[in-house]
């Protein structure tokens, strides 16, 4: 409970439980210019068929007018392949993973040990992802860090860091 306390202080957010099947990064996209909570847009929501959802820094136009960020935006389908992207990885480096979380088994902070047995049954049982899951995406990711350039920096709950270039 402290851990998500600190996390809805830090970020700005007035409660941590944003995300939904719809929008499951909702509260979990960081701005790496300024460390602002990137909020979902909708380009062109008029035409259906120009129509795209984006994700941009809140505090991109702060005050109406004058730009307060530099950080891009970035398309919903980014997040959503660097997500994939990175369980995958996770997946392919499992020997690695399993080997640190059981490390955590033995640890006197319950949730790092509640986590770490959760992942390990879930790389345990896990295929290679090609459509997205946002139920594992809720368990293993706490934030997802964007910077300018195409560079995703992806949390996961246990507090491994990973870097995904897309």
């Amino acid at each position: 409970m402290e851990r998500r306390k600190n996390y809805v202080e830090r970020y700005g957010l007035t409660k941590i439980d944003y995300s939904c099947k719809e929008n499951p990064f909702a509260g979990k996209v960081i701005c790496g210019c300024c460390g602002s909570i990137f909020g979902r847009k909708v380009w062109n929501s008029t035409d259906e068929r120009l129509r795209r959802y984006i994700w941009r820094c809140n505090r991109k136009y702060e005050i109406k007018g004058k730009k307060a960020c530099d950080n891009k935006h970035i398309d919903d389908k980014v997040l959503y392949e660097a997500f994939i992207n990175t369980f995958n990885m996770v997946l392919e480096n499992k020997d690695y993973f399993k080997k640190k979380w059981e490390e955590h088994l033995d640890s006197d902070d319950l949730l790092k040990k509640y986590k770490a047995k959760q992942f390990i049954e879930i790389i345990e049982k896990a295929e290679p992802l090609v459509r997205f899951d946002a139920d594992l995406l809720n368990i293993l990711i706490e934030k997802m860090v964007v910077f300018d350039g195409g560079m995703i920096i992806l949390s996961l709950m246990d507090g491994a860091v990973i870097e995904c270039k897309i």
